[in-house]
Protein backbone atom coordinates (compact mmCIF):
# COMPACT_ATOMS: atom_id res chain seq x y z
CA UNK A 1 0.00 0.00 0.00
CA UNK A 2 1.34 3.43 -0.96
CA UNK A 3 2.36 5.73 1.88
CA UNK A 4 0.46 9.02 2.07
CA UNK A 5 2.39 11.82 3.75
CA UNK A 6 1.61 15.48 4.30
CA UNK A 7 3.13 17.25 1.30
CA UNK A 8 1.43 20.62 0.94
CA UNK A 9 4.78 22.38 0.64
CA UNK A 10 8.01 20.81 -0.58
CA UNK A 11 10.98 23.14 -0.06
CA UNK A 12 13.85 22.51 -2.44
CA UNK A 13 17.25 23.31 -0.91
CA UNK A 14 20.64 22.87 -2.61
CA UNK A 15 22.48 20.31 -0.49
CA UNK A 16 25.78 22.17 -0.92
CA UNK A 17 24.43 25.39 0.64
CA UNK A 18 24.95 24.78 4.36
CA UNK A 19 23.34 28.00 5.59
CA UNK A 20 20.22 27.43 3.48
CA UNK A 21 19.92 23.83 4.68
CA UNK A 22 20.29 24.87 8.32
CA UNK A 23 17.64 27.58 7.92
CA UNK A 24 15.24 25.18 6.21
CA UNK A 25 15.01 22.99 9.31
CA UNK A 26 13.20 25.75 11.17
CA UNK A 27 10.76 26.64 8.40
CA UNK A 28 7.13 25.57 8.10
CA UNK A 29 7.57 23.22 5.14
CA UNK A 30 5.98 19.78 5.13
CA UNK A 31 8.91 18.31 3.21
CA UNK A 32 12.55 19.34 2.99
CA UNK A 33 14.16 18.14 -0.24
CA UNK A 34 17.95 18.25 -0.27
CA UNK A 35 18.78 18.71 -3.93
CA UNK A 36 21.74 17.10 -5.64
CA UNK A 37 20.54 17.76 -9.18
CA UNK A 38 19.85 21.00 -11.04
CA UNK A 39 20.76 23.46 -8.28
CA UNK A 40 24.21 21.91 -7.78
CA UNK A 41 26.99 22.57 -10.35
CA UNK A 42 28.92 19.59 -11.69
CA UNK A 43 32.10 20.41 -9.77
CA UNK A 44 30.14 20.35 -6.49
CA UNK A 45 28.23 17.09 -6.99
CA UNK A 46 30.36 14.91 -4.72
CA UNK A 47 30.63 17.57 -2.02
CA UNK A 48 26.86 18.09 -2.09
CA UNK A 49 26.31 14.35 -1.69
CA UNK A 50 28.59 14.24 1.35
CA UNK A 51 26.82 17.28 2.81
CA UNK A 52 23.41 15.66 2.29
CA UNK A 53 24.54 12.49 4.05
CA UNK A 54 25.84 14.49 7.02
CA UNK A 55 22.60 16.44 7.20
CA UNK A 56 20.44 13.31 7.23
CA UNK A 57 22.68 11.80 9.91
CA UNK A 58 22.77 14.85 12.18
CA UNK A 59 19.91 17.30 11.55
CA UNK A 60 16.58 17.33 13.33
CA UNK A 61 13.90 17.45 10.64
CA UNK A 62 11.10 17.21 13.19
CA UNK A 63 7.89 15.94 11.56
CA UNK A 64 8.99 17.03 8.07
CA UNK A 65 9.31 14.50 5.27
CA UNK A 66 13.03 13.89 4.71
CA UNK A 67 13.75 13.78 0.99
CA UNK A 68 16.73 13.83 -1.34
CA UNK A 69 16.58 14.56 -5.06
CA UNK A 70 19.21 12.42 -6.74
CA UNK A 71 20.72 13.17 -10.12
CA UNK A 72 19.19 12.11 -13.41
CA UNK A 73 19.46 8.35 -13.98
CA UNK A 74 21.17 9.03 -17.31
CA UNK A 75 24.09 10.81 -15.62
CA UNK A 76 27.14 9.18 -13.96
CA UNK A 77 26.12 10.55 -10.56
CA UNK A 78 22.77 8.89 -9.84
CA UNK A 79 23.93 5.38 -8.87
CA UNK A 80 26.44 6.78 -6.39
CA UNK A 81 23.77 9.10 -4.95
CA UNK A 82 21.51 6.14 -4.23
CA UNK A 83 24.15 3.82 -2.81
CA UNK A 84 26.02 6.34 -0.65
CA UNK A 85 22.96 8.09 0.75
CA UNK A 86 21.02 4.94 1.60
CA UNK A 87 23.99 2.95 2.91
CA UNK A 88 25.16 5.81 5.12
CA UNK A 89 21.92 7.54 6.08
CA UNK A 90 19.09 5.23 5.04
CA UNK A 91 17.46 5.18 8.47
CA UNK A 92 16.98 8.95 8.26
CA UNK A 93 15.69 9.25 4.67
CA UNK A 94 11.99 8.93 3.88
CA UNK A 95 12.00 9.31 0.09
CA UNK A 96 14.23 9.69 -2.93
CA UNK A 97 13.04 12.21 -5.49
CA UNK A 98 13.89 10.93 -8.96
CA UNK A 99 14.18 13.55 -11.72
CA UNK A 100 13.27 13.12 -15.37
CA UNK A 101 11.66 9.71 -15.04
CA UNK A 102 11.21 8.54 -18.62
CA UNK A 103 9.40 5.28 -17.96
CA UNK A 104 8.70 2.53 -15.43
CA UNK A 105 12.15 0.99 -16.01
CA UNK A 106 13.78 3.91 -14.19
CA UNK A 107 11.64 3.27 -11.12
CA UNK A 108 12.11 -0.50 -11.28
CA UNK A 109 15.89 -0.12 -11.39
CA UNK A 110 15.93 2.09 -8.30
CA UNK A 111 13.45 -0.19 -6.54
CA UNK A 112 15.77 -3.16 -7.07
CA UNK A 113 18.85 -1.34 -5.77
CA UNK A 114 16.96 -0.04 -2.74
CA UNK A 115 15.67 -3.52 -1.93
CA UNK A 116 19.20 -4.93 -2.04
CA UNK A 117 20.60 -2.23 0.24
CA UNK A 118 17.69 -2.50 2.68
CA UNK A 119 18.17 -6.26 2.90
CA UNK A 120 21.93 -6.01 3.34
CA UNK A 121 21.59 -3.42 6.12
CA UNK A 122 18.47 -4.95 7.71
CA UNK A 123 16.54 -1.73 7.24
CA UNK A 124 12.98 -2.33 8.40
CA UNK A 125 11.38 0.71 6.75
CA UNK A 126 11.14 0.95 2.98
CA UNK A 127 12.35 4.16 1.35
CA UNK A 128 9.77 5.75 -0.92
CA UNK A 129 10.09 7.31 -4.36
CA UNK A 130 8.71 10.54 -5.79
CA UNK A 131 8.77 10.32 -9.58
CA UNK A 132 9.26 13.59 -11.45
CA UNK A 133 7.51 13.83 -14.80
CA UNK A 134 9.54 16.40 -16.72
CA UNK A 135 9.58 15.26 -20.34
CA UNK A 136 7.15 14.42 -23.11
CA UNK A 137 8.38 10.81 -22.92
CA UNK A 138 7.69 10.68 -19.19
CA UNK A 139 4.21 12.12 -19.59
CA UNK A 140 3.39 9.55 -22.28
CA UNK A 141 4.05 6.83 -19.68
CA UNK A 142 2.72 8.60 -16.59
CA UNK A 143 0.18 5.89 -15.85
CA UNK A 144 2.76 3.10 -16.14
CA UNK A 145 5.22 5.04 -13.96
CA UNK A 146 2.56 5.56 -11.30
CA UNK A 147 1.86 1.81 -11.23
CA UNK A 148 5.49 0.64 -11.49
CA UNK A 149 6.29 0.11 -7.78
CA UNK A 150 4.66 0.26 -4.38
CA UNK A 151 7.52 2.54 -3.39
CA UNK A 152 6.12 5.34 -5.54
CA UNK A 153 4.34 7.81 -3.27
CA UNK A 154 3.86 10.79 -5.59
CA UNK A 155 4.15 12.10 -9.12
CA UNK A 156 5.77 15.52 -9.45
CA UNK A 157 5.42 17.91 -12.39
CA UNK A 158 8.64 19.56 -13.60
CA UNK A 159 7.53 22.45 -15.76
CA UNK A 160 10.87 23.90 -16.92
CA UNK A 161 12.31 20.68 -18.31
CA UNK A 162 8.91 19.68 -19.66
CA UNK A 163 8.68 22.97 -21.56
CA UNK A 164 12.14 22.35 -23.01
CA UNK A 165 11.26 18.79 -24.01
CA UNK A 166 8.26 20.09 -25.91
CA UNK A 167 10.34 22.70 -27.74
CA UNK A 168 8.00 25.37 -26.40
CA UNK A 169 9.20 28.88 -25.59
CA UNK A 170 9.73 29.61 -21.88
CA UNK A 171 7.60 32.14 -20.05
CA UNK A 172 9.54 34.28 -17.60
CA UNK A 173 13.24 34.27 -16.77
CA UNK A 174 13.40 30.93 -14.95
CA UNK A 175 10.77 29.02 -16.89
CA UNK A 176 9.61 27.55 -13.58
CA UNK A 177 5.93 28.23 -13.77
CA UNK A 178 5.70 32.02 -13.76
CA UNK A 179 3.08 33.11 -16.25
CA UNK A 180 1.65 29.57 -16.49
CA UNK A 181 -1.41 30.28 -14.35
CA UNK A 182 -5.09 30.29 -15.25
CA UNK A 183 -6.23 28.04 -18.06
CA UNK A 184 -2.60 27.88 -19.21
CA UNK A 185 -0.90 25.87 -21.89
CA UNK A 186 -0.04 22.95 -19.56
CA UNK A 187 -3.52 22.63 -18.05
CA UNK A 188 -4.10 19.30 -19.81
CA UNK A 189 -0.76 18.02 -18.49
CA UNK A 190 -1.77 18.82 -14.92
CA UNK A 191 -5.07 17.01 -15.45
CA UNK A 192 -3.36 13.89 -16.83
CA UNK A 193 -0.83 13.75 -13.99
CA UNK A 194 -3.58 14.16 -11.39
CA UNK A 195 -5.60 11.32 -12.90
CA UNK A 196 -2.56 9.03 -13.26
CA UNK A 197 -1.59 9.63 -9.62
CA UNK A 198 -5.03 9.31 -8.07
CA UNK A 199 -5.90 6.21 -10.11
CA UNK A 200 -2.96 4.51 -8.40
CA UNK A 201 -3.52 5.88 -4.91
CA UNK A 202 -0.64 8.37 -5.15
CA UNK A 203 -0.22 12.03 -4.32
CA UNK A 204 0.55 14.57 -7.03
CA UNK A 205 2.75 17.62 -6.53
CA UNK A 206 2.87 20.74 -8.69
CA UNK A 207 5.97 22.42 -10.10
CA UNK A 208 7.49 25.44 -8.37
CA UNK A 209 6.54 29.00 -9.18
CA UNK A 210 9.83 30.57 -10.16
CA UNK A 211 9.16 34.22 -9.36
CA UNK A 212 9.23 34.47 -5.56
CA UNK A 213 8.62 38.23 -5.79
CA UNK A 214 5.16 37.64 -7.33
CA UNK A 215 2.80 36.47 -4.56
CA UNK A 216 -0.29 37.03 -6.71
CA UNK A 217 1.08 34.74 -9.42
CA UNK A 218 1.95 32.10 -6.83
CA UNK A 219 -1.55 32.29 -5.39
CA UNK A 220 -3.13 31.81 -8.83
CA UNK A 221 -0.81 28.90 -9.61
CA UNK A 222 -1.67 27.19 -6.30
CA UNK A 223 -5.38 27.79 -6.80
CA UNK A 224 -5.26 26.17 -10.25
CA UNK A 225 -3.49 22.95 -9.28
CA UNK A 226 -5.21 22.55 -5.91
CA UNK A 227 -8.52 22.81 -7.74
CA UNK A 228 -7.46 19.89 -9.93
CA UNK A 229 -6.74 17.66 -6.94
CA UNK A 230 -3.02 18.31 -6.46
CA UNK A 231 -1.81 17.71 -2.92
CA UNK A 232 0.96 20.29 -2.82
CA UNK A 233 3.58 22.33 -4.61
CA UNK A 234 7.33 22.75 -4.63
CA UNK A 235 8.69 25.94 -3.11
CA UNK A 236 11.99 27.56 -4.07
CA UNK A 237 11.94 30.32 -1.44
CA UNK A 238 10.82 30.46 2.21
CA UNK A 239 8.49 33.37 1.46
CA UNK A 240 6.32 31.03 -0.64
CA UNK A 241 5.57 28.53 2.12
CA UNK A 242 2.68 30.32 3.84
CA UNK A 243 0.72 30.78 0.61
CA UNK A 244 1.35 27.20 -0.51
CA UNK A 245 0.40 25.70 2.86
CA UNK A 246 -2.77 27.78 3.01
CA UNK A 247 -3.93 27.02 -0.52
CA UNK A 248 -3.40 23.27 -0.14
CA UNK A 249 -5.15 23.10 3.24
CA UNK A 250 -8.88 22.94 3.90
CA UNK A 251 -10.12 25.94 5.83
CA UNK A 252 -11.50 25.40 9.36
CA UNK A 253 -14.94 26.40 8.04
CA UNK A 254 -14.75 23.79 5.29
CA UNK A 255 -13.63 21.13 7.77
CA UNK A 256 -16.52 21.92 10.10
CA UNK A 257 -18.97 21.72 7.22
CA UNK A 258 -17.46 18.39 6.13
CA UNK A 259 -17.84 17.00 9.63
CA UNK A 260 -21.50 18.04 9.68
CA UNK A 261 -22.05 16.28 6.36
CA UNK A 262 -20.49 13.05 7.61
CA UNK A 263 -22.41 13.16 10.89
CA UNK A 264 -25.74 13.86 9.21
CA UNK A 265 -25.24 11.08 6.68
CA UNK A 266 -24.25 8.54 9.33
CA UNK A 267 -27.24 9.45 11.46
CA UNK A 268 -29.63 8.96 8.54
CA UNK A 269 -30.58 5.29 8.42
CA UNK A 270 -27.29 4.28 9.99
CA UNK A 271 -25.28 5.67 7.11
CA UNK A 272 -27.13 3.57 4.53
CA UNK A 273 -29.29 6.32 3.13
CA UNK A 274 -28.96 6.94 -0.58
CA UNK A 275 -29.25 10.70 -0.16
CA UNK A 276 -30.63 13.33 2.18
CA UNK A 277 -31.32 17.03 2.30
CA UNK A 278 -28.97 19.16 4.38
CA UNK A 279 -29.04 22.96 4.58
CA UNK A 280 -31.19 23.01 1.48
CA UNK A 281 -28.76 20.89 -0.56
CA UNK A 282 -28.70 17.26 -1.63
CA UNK A 283 -26.09 15.09 0.09
CA UNK A 284 -25.34 11.59 -1.21
CA UNK A 285 -22.59 8.98 -0.89
CA UNK A 286 -20.29 10.93 -3.22
CA UNK A 287 -20.74 14.03 -1.06
CA UNK A 288 -19.75 12.01 2.00
CA UNK A 289 -16.63 10.61 0.35
CA UNK A 290 -15.57 14.14 -0.51
CA UNK A 291 -16.32 15.35 3.02
CA UNK A 292 -14.33 12.50 4.54
CA UNK A 293 -11.33 13.36 2.36
CA UNK A 294 -11.43 16.90 3.75
CA UNK A 295 -11.54 15.65 7.34
CA UNK A 296 -8.75 13.16 6.65
CA UNK A 297 -6.53 15.93 5.25
CA UNK A 298 -7.17 18.09 8.31
CA UNK A 299 -6.35 15.26 10.69
CA UNK A 300 -3.18 14.48 8.75
CA UNK A 301 -2.12 18.14 9.05
CA UNK A 302 -2.35 17.82 12.82
CA UNK A 303 -0.78 14.38 13.11
CA UNK A 304 2.76 13.09 13.07
CA UNK A 305 5.13 11.67 10.45
CA UNK A 306 4.08 8.35 8.89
Amino acid sequence: MNVIRLRRSVLSVPANKERMVHKAMGLNADEIMLDLEDSVPVQDKEGARRAAIACFQEADFGPKVRACRINDMQTPYAYRDIIDIVEQAGTSVDVLVVPKVAGPAHVSAIDLVLSQIETALNLTRKIGIEACIETAEGLSQAEAIAASSDRVEALVFGVADFTASMGAPPIGVSGHGEGETGQGRWYSVLCRLAVAAKANGLQVIDAPYGDHSDPEGLFASCRLSSGLGFDGKWAIHPSQLETINTEFSPSPERVEQARRVVAAYEQAAGGHSGSLAMEGKMVDAASVRLARSVVDKWEQMHGSRN
